[in-house]
């Protein structure tokens, strides 16, 4: 990693910005997707959880469905 870091120091001053300005945006869109990723996740996890806990809850199928779709349209207003 430090011979990285050497090599970069060592391209020519303007060019070696470049490198620097490539470097932390990739490392930003990598951190970014992964957080997107995570929070994709958690809510598919989320999710999941609620609709078993109407099925423990003795609801039958037409009645989480209906559940779920008036749950989801409330999200998005």
């Amino acid at each position: 990693m430090s011979s990285l870091l050497h090599s970069i120091s060592g391209i020519p001053a303007p060019f070696n910005m470049i490198v620097w300005v490539v470097l932390i945006c990739s490392f930003a869109g990598i951190v970014t997707a992964a957080f997107k990723e995570i929070r994709k996740f958690a809510c598919h996890r989320q999710e999941l959880e609620f609709k078993r806990e109407l099925v423990d809850r003795g609801m039958s199928a037409d009645e989480i469905e209906r559940v779920v779709r008036s749950r989801s349209e409330s999200k998005v207003s």
